[in-house]
């Protein structure tokens, strides 16, 4: 008979202890740097449906990795090799993938945003500009396929400073995002 207590003694503590170790480990499981658990963030939505594999590799790589946050780097960079490798013509890129714009840093676009005196105008969903000193200093930037442009313009500077180039589609949507951001910033 005592036997028979102690099994059922050790089989009751070793239930219990298994589920109070299994509920801390999920708790550390689910738990990302920002504390939101992947699934509410939502960077990634816009890949459902789309390539098959393509969602997953994404909220593995940006949300778990809270990499949707501006100025993170990534600890693991195979995630994105697969994820490239799985891209077929046109996926987007990987969408936490920040890259910088060629023609106008975050550093002018803070200068020209600076005083608040600077407006902005969103000419189409593709075209963006941002004003500072009336029409004197500028960046504006074109997404629309096959003629990606940007512009930036200083006259603040001696000499002036001035940039028109072509640009790569994914440069030009990292320009039209850094505009716009700096704009969203202005409450504009």
């Amino acid at each position: 008979m005592n036997i028979i207590n102690f099994s059922r003694t050790t089989v009751f503590f070793t239930v219990f202890l298994a589920s109070i170790l299994t509920g801390f480990s999920a708790t550390a499981i689910a738990a990302t740097p920002d504390g939101e658990t992947p699934a509410n963030e939502g960077v990634c939505d816009t890949l459902q449906g789309g390539t098959p594999g393509l969602y997953g590799l994404c909220v593995a790589y940006c949300e778990a990795q809270d990499l949707d946050s501006l100025n993170k780097h990534p600890s693991n960079t195979k995630i994105l090799s697969n994820y490239r490798k799985k891209m077929q013509s046109g996926d987007p890129d990987m969408p936490c993938v920040q890259t910088p714009c060629d023609c106008v840093s975050d550093t002018e676009l803070s200068a020209m945003t600076a005083d608040g005196a600077a407006s902005c105008t969103r000419l189409t969903s593709n075209k963006i500009v941002i004003y500072d000193d009336g029409n004197l200093n500028y960046a504006k930037i074109d997404t629309s396929l096959g003629s990606e442009k940007c512009t930036y313009v200083d006259t603040d500077t001696s000499p002036d400073t001035v940039r028109f180039q072509s640009i790569s589609n994914d440069n030009a949507q990292s320009c039209y995002t850094a505009i716009d951001t700096a704009c969203s910033s202005l409450g504009l």
